[in-house]
């Protein structure tokens, strides 16, 4: 609660802040712990981030790190109400920052079904507080989570899908993946099976 009450107060813009989740892969039918990263260029009282899962990947336990134990930080995490995404905040017992740096703030850890075949993780509207009670603002980033091929056996090689989507790396669709430098392809095939890659684009 003590940070929700932070970050009321008037933003302080910042350079080079971000959270972020390192792209990975991981087998249907079973569970992987991942951490999330906080790049800040000033030291920040706590942070706070929003994320969406794709489908048949859940959330099934969260920690904060042993970087954030050394400040002396607690976490929670929730689904809102409305079942659509987390809402995650980790936060000081007391008047302390984490100094500028790069670190893993906190671990979560994701389950995957039986049927995974990948997708991407969305992080946005991060935030973080100065020790005086002003807002830094963070920036969000996508995370593509991929299966290992050979999970994707059963799908002949020489087959072509049936409709290839590109999205920009803030998850929202695009026409045409000429527009942007990197994008992510999700691939939908004629046993209607789904797969995502992450590919580049125009230099």
């Amino acid at each position: 609660m003590m940070l929700v009450a932070l970050l009321v107060a008037l933003p302080c813009w910042a350079q080079g802040n971000k959270i972020y989740i390192e792209d990975f892969e991981v087998e249907p039918d079973s569970s992987i712990t991942v951490p999330v990263m906080m790049a800040n260029a000033d030291s920040t009282r706590g942070v706070q981030f929003n994320f969406t899962l794709p489908q048949g990947l859940d959330l099934t336990g969260f920690v904060v790190s042993s970087y954030s134990l050394t400040y002396e930080m607690t976490m929670s995490c929730r689904l809102t109400d409305d079942g659509t995404h987390y809402v995650v905040m980790v936060y000081p017992s007391g008047p302390i920052c984490y100094p500028a740096g790069t670190a893993s703030v906190a671990l979560l850890t994701f389950t995957a079904s039986s049927t995974f075949k990948g997708g991407i993780i969305n992080v946005w509207k991060c935030r973080g507080s100065t020790i005086d009670n002003h807002v830094i603002e963070f920036e969000g980033c996508n995370t593509t989570v991929t299966v290992p091929a050979s999970s994707l056996i059963g799908i002949p090689i020489e087959q072509e899908p049936v409709k290839d989507e590109f999205f920009n790396l803030q998850g929202s669709p695009i026409s045409s993946p000429d527009s942007v430098s990197m994008a992510i392809k999700v691939s939908t095939w004629p046993d209607g099976k789904t797969t995502s890659s992450k590919v580049a684009c125009r230099m």
